[in-house]
Order: C-alpha cells, then structure tokens, then sequence
C-alpha cells in the first residue's frame, strides 16, 4: 500500500494559513463598504400624519349625509433608521426606503446610497401596521389594501425629513423594494394621497418592483425589474406602462434584469446578486443623478 507523504511541519499549515489571509482581506474588502452608513444609524419614530379627507367624503358631508369617521386605530407611528447627511454644510439631498412586506431590503443600497452623499431613512411600514399580514393575503390580481398605508406612511416619513436639519427639501426621492415599490408609486401617484401633501417627491425608484398603481405620476420613475421573478412579474409593469403612459404623462424608464441565479431562486424573496451587481448600481445612480438628487459634486 502506498503511504501519503507526510509533509514539513511548514507546509502542513498553509492552507490554514491561506484560509486565514484570505478572510482578512474579505473582511477588510467589505467592512468599510458598510461602516459609513451603519454606524451613523439613529432609530427614529415618524409621527402619522391624519389621514386626509377624501373628495368623496367631503362631497358626502357637504350633502348632509352621516359618514363614520375614518378609523385610525391600526395606524401607529413608523419606525426608522435615519442616516444622516455625512457633509454637514449646507442642504443635502435624501432617499426614503420603503422595504419589502417582510422588512426586507438588500442593505448594501443603504451604504451605496450614503456613499454617494444623500442621506437615507429606512421605514418599517409593516411594524405601524401589525395586523395586516402582507406577505401572505392576497394575490396580483386581488392586491393588500395596505399597500395605500404603506404610500401614506412614506409620504409622513417625507413630512418628517423635509424637517431635519441640512435636508434640501426639494431634493428627496423614494427608493422602494418588491412590495415597497408598489407603495412607493402609489406615493407618487397624480390622483392619490400625495395630492393632498405640499410636500413631494422629486423621483421615485422601485427595484424587484410589484406594480399596482396607474402610471400616471407626479414626477419621473425607474422601474427595475427581474426577469422570471415570479413574485414581482415584470409583465405586470410593462402591462401598466402599455396601458397608461401618453406623451403628456411623467416618464417611466424600465428596465428588465438578467439573473444568473436559478429560477427556484427567483420565486422567493431571497436576495439576488444582481440585486446590487455593478451594471444596476450605475443605473440607479445615474437615474438618481438625472434627477438632481445626486449632484456632480456628490461622490460618485
């Protein structure tokens, strides 16, 4: 029988040698990538804004009928995480994140963002609202009422931001993931909430978005999409834009990703690669610059 060789004493500990270099430089590759943001994270409470008065409501009233008061008893103030502007001097602009219905977001975004000079507030619409189950009612074709909350609690968050000190108010955008971009176009959206606050939204992003609303938009939106993510159907956006959008509405720029990920993948709500991969990074971040909310002296 042939016996294995028994090697220096030296050479027996490469490998844990290599294992132990490599980590390293991993760590050190992707801890400051986060550390900008994180580490400069405070926990907030954004106060709900009353609920308004719709048209209809108002009209009933003025007609003399009896109508309930609109029940607020589900609605709690949103907790977040707000990333404060790095450059204290003069305004800075800022993103709101809206997650996805289980309070996920892939948060690279956040330490891209950050990065990239804006200051960033992370909502968590589902804890204001615990009794609505998001991620299991409901199907495409019979959408979660709660999805307007959603809309209504990033606009009290928008409330909130113009607020804070060295935040340009004209120059915050919504950044929404996976349901959170469905909430996010409804805060946008001409003939909803966002109609009845002074304060909007200068553009809107959605990423593995799910689309519910019309088209038919305050300002200019980027929807990126996955293709064969059977959660979030790109088809379903290219439907909306097919039927809604005319040459007098604001644009809707949309791209369809390809990921390199398995389709079993795709059908969860597991993060993806492609998610935060170079080529989206640079799209979002453009779309961002195109709208004044990254300016040319902001880091890239």
């Amino acid at each position: 029988m042939t016996q294995n060789p028994v090697l220096p004493r030296h050479r027996r500990y490469v490998p844990l040698y290599l294992f132990i270099l490599c980590a390293v430089n991993l760590a050190t590759l992707v801890t400051p990538a986060h550390a900008a943001s994180i580490d400069t994270a405070e926990k907030v409470d954004i106060p709900a804004q009353p609920y308004p008065r719709s048209g209809l409501r108002q009209r009933l009233i003025d007609a003399g009928k009896n109508i309930p008061a609109v029940d607020t008893s589900l609605q709690f103030d949103i907790p977040g995480l707000y990333y404060p502007p790095a450059d204290t001097n003069g305004k800075t602009a800022a993103v709101i994140v809206v997650p996805d219905c289980d309070d996920r977001f892939p948060e690279d975004w956040i330490s891209i963002l950050h990065d990239a000079g804006v200051a960033v507030l992370r909502i968590s619409p589902g804890q204001a609202h615990p009794s609505q189950s998001y991620c299991t009612a409901g199907t495409l074709d019979n959408p979660k009422h709660g999805v307007t909350y959603w809309a209504f609690d990033a606009l009290s968050a928008l409330d909130y931001l113009v607020a804070q000190d060295g935040i340009d108010p004209d120059r915050i955008a919504i950044f929404g993931y996976g349901y959170g971009a469905a909430a996010a176009q409804f805060a946008i959206y001409r003939h909803g909430h966002a109609k009845r606050f002074d304060q909007r939204f200068v553009a809107m992003v959605g990423l593995r978005a799910q689309c519910m609303s019309e088209m038919d938009n305050f300002v200019p939106a980027l929807l990126v999409t996955v293709k064969g993510d059977r959660l979030n159907p790109p088809a379903w956006c290219q439907w909306r834009m097919d039927r809604d959008l005319r040459p007098d509405r604001e644009p809707v720029m949309f791209k369809m990703l390809q990921s390199d990920e398995t389709p079993e993948k795709q059908a969860t709500r597991k993060f993806l690669k492609v998610e935060t991969g170079q080529d989206t990074t640079a799209l979002i971040l453009d779309f961002l610059r195109k709208t004044g909310i990254i300016l040319k002296g902001d880091k890239p």
